[in-house]
């Protein structure tokens, strides 16, 4: 039975918000995190519980949640080791797995429930129902399922393998921040008002993106796209066919652009959603109107 949850990097954004997470399911929460005064803050804006550090969170706490830069995850997972015993839970939610598999296996094979679970969403998501968790199999995936839809049953939980999410996320998360980051670059030399008083549609979606990308922590951003061994492939992909477009366009080859256009039109409207993807566009650019 769970009573206690301890939520390692608690002051964190994802942290935070499964702190305040657990705190509507009823649990006793308390939150540890290597930024003391911004833990302090956090634990007397939230009204819960503040550990004096990682160990004493394991020690007293039912479920351990680690939710820690992707570089520091491992070693955190090490040094709470000795203060799990076989009646707690750990869980860890970093967005890429290698790195942290084999420790969380070593805690596995002591006998203790453990999850290596990847939200597939934000810290602005404002519930849980509804939202994607990637369970990361350990060492019992039907357990380790169970165990996830107990904890998070509003979510719905997708079980992968870890090779196959990391190169997933390479795409989903590496590529489109590169793309996001170096579109605010070339845009953040310009006018911005300007640029938002004449933009269109497409520009409007893209440049919210973009800030949004650019509102996050650069050091998990940097450890997703240089922590990842598929980083690099989709980037050369990517780059190739950036530089093959652009020099369609500086050749002014029509017909060239209608072949690339055309090609990539067809591989994509393999999508399913494919038709509705400018009524999409449309819904997203109203809810905009609100803010």
């Amino acid at each position: 039975m769970i009573l206690m949850v301890a939520v390692i990097g608690g002051a964190g954004r994802m942290g935070s918000w499964f702190a305040k997470y657990f705190l509507g399911r009823g649990y006793e929460v308390i939150i540890s995190d290597i930024n003391v005064e911004k833990a302090k803050d956090v634990a007397k804006s939230l009204n819960l519980g503040l550990a004096k550090n990682n160990i004493e969170a394991a020690r007293i706490a039912d479920l351990i949640l680690v939710s820690t830069p992707i570089h520091v995850t491992p070693a955190v997972l090490s040094e709470i080791m000795p203060e799990l015993r076989k009646n707690k839970i750990v869980a860890e939610v970093s967005s890429l797995k290698s790195n942290v598999l084999p420790t969380l296996r070593e805690i596995a094979n002591r006998g203790i429930k453990s999850l290596s679970i990847h939200p597939l969403f934000g810290s602005g998501a404002r519930r849980m129902t509804g939202e994607r968790i990637a369970l990361i199999p350990v060492s019992d995936q039907l357990m380790e399922e169970n165990l996830a839809r107990r904890i998070f049953p509003e979510a719905k939980i997708i079980v992968v393998d870890f090779k196959i999410h990391d190169e997933i996320m390479a795409l989903t998360l590496a590529l489109t921040h590169f793309i996001n980051i170096v579109f605010a670059s070339v845009v953040g030399e310009e006018n911005i008002s300007l640029l938002k008083s004449l933009g269109g549609t497409t520009f409007t979606l893209q440049l919210a993106v973009s800030e949004a990308v650019m509102a996050e922590d650069p050091s998990l951003y940097a450890s997703i796209q240089m922590d990842n061994e598929y980083t690099s492939k989709y980037l050369s992909r990517f780059m190739s066919k950036a530089a093959k477009l652009k020099s369609i366009v500086e050749n002014k080859d029509f017909i060239g652009f209608m072949e690339f256009y055309k090609l990539t039109q067809e591989m994509i409207s393999k999508d399913e959603e494919f038709t509705w993807a400018y009524e999409k566009m449309y819904r997203a650019l109203e809810a905009f109107k609100f803010f």
